[in-house]
């Protein structure tokens, strides 16, 4: 029986449905980074060097069909972009636009807003540039590798009310994050905010890539297509955020399973959102007592939302995604066997 389980994989899991497994729930465990193997240095490396590449792969194969727009920036955040008081533009900076996905959901709700959007992918930047509704009175879009180029030659500092993070920075490698960061800093206004929103760690795509050798280093992954996805914890964002110039106005890990009936199986789908503000040294000095305290009792409390997984997340899955997780549920079940 054994021997024909792992000789047909889809006829094992269909045999365990039968005998009362209904449901599949997957869950993902905190310690199974530690377990994965590790890509080579040489792969490391590369991925590292061909980021760009990799993703201009990915806006030339998916064009804007993959992300959703992400109409609930309005819901999440919607009272920090509420008009100047003295009647001035807003000024948002979209880090890492892709197709735009953040930026028109903003411009169509927020008739007073001046956007700068800008991506290292130039493909990306051609999509923006190529939508229906983009008008260059409005929106900036421009190609800049924020871990390499000064973003204050481009936009001028201290002149940026808003920076929105939105599944961002989880493509850059740990150690370039400050710099991404610092380069943030220099065009953000005193006490302007940076809005966030990435992967999280526990989250099921963490633990599927954990189950292969595409680790490249604790929490930090490469996924099939060359794109790499790092996994944050509250303390790990709040600390990078802290040592970098900012003070941590909110920060929480929110958590939903979401049923796949057809398959019958039960997903973890995990993200982090927070809020950031651009203080000055005496201010930092001052709120550091508050930000020393949320350190010192974290805890990894959550928040369970309702939303379906292609909201939450704010994307398509692609035509084929429930076949490969299928394929990755017939894995489990053999492997357990």
């Amino acid at each position: 029986m054994a021997g024909d389980a792992a000789a047909n994989p889809v006829a094992a899991a269909e045999a365990a449905v039968a005998e009362g497994v209904k449901k599949i729930q997957i869950y993902s465990s905190s310690s199974s980074s530690s377990s994965a193997r590790q890509v080579t240095p040489f792969w490391k490396e590369k991925y590292e060097r061909d980021a760009k590449k990799y993703w201009d792969i990915f806006y030339k194969r998916h064009q804007d069909r993959f992300f959703k727009d992400r109409h609930y920036l309005d819901k999440e955040w919607g009272h920090y972009f509420l008009a100047d008081k003295d009647g001035k533009n807003l000024v948002v900076l979209e880090v890492g636009c892709g197709a735009g996905n953040t930026i028109f959901p903003l411009v169509a709700t927020y008739p007073y807003i001046i956007v700068h959007a800008c991506d290292f992918s130039s493909r990306a930047i051609d999509l923006v540039k190529g939508h229906k509704d983009f008008s260059a009175d409005r929106i900036n879009a421009f190609v800049c590798d924020l871990t390499v180029q000064t973003l204050s030659e481009i936009i001028e500092p201290s002149s940026v009310d808003i920076v929105t993070m939105v599944f961002v920075l989880s493509a850059v490698s740990p150690e370039k994050m400050p710099l991404v960061l610092h380069n943030i800093r220099r065009v953000l206004k005193p006490n302007g905010r940076v809005l966030f929103r990435d992967y999280a760690t526990g989250d099921l795509a963490q633990e599927r890539l954990t189950c292969k050798e595409q680790q490249i280093s604790e929490n930090f992954y490469v996924r099939g297509d060359g794109t790499r996805a790092y996994y944050f914890s509250k303390k790990f964002l709040a600390n990078l955020f802290m040592q970098n110039g900012f003070s941590v106005e909110e920060v929480s890990i929110c958590s939903k399973q979401v049923e796949n009936r057809s398959l019958e199986i039960v997903m973890n789908r995990r993200w982090i959102q927070a809020v950031f503000c651009n203080r000055s040294l005496v201010q930092m000095h001052e709120n550091m007592s508050i930000t020393e305290k949320f350190l010192n009792n974290y805890d990894d409390t959550e928040v369970d939302v309702s939303d379906s997984i292609a909201d939450m997340f704010g994307m398509s899955p692609p035509a084929d995604e429930e076949r490969r997780c299928w394929n990755w549920v017939v894995a489990l079940l053999v492997s357990a066997q």
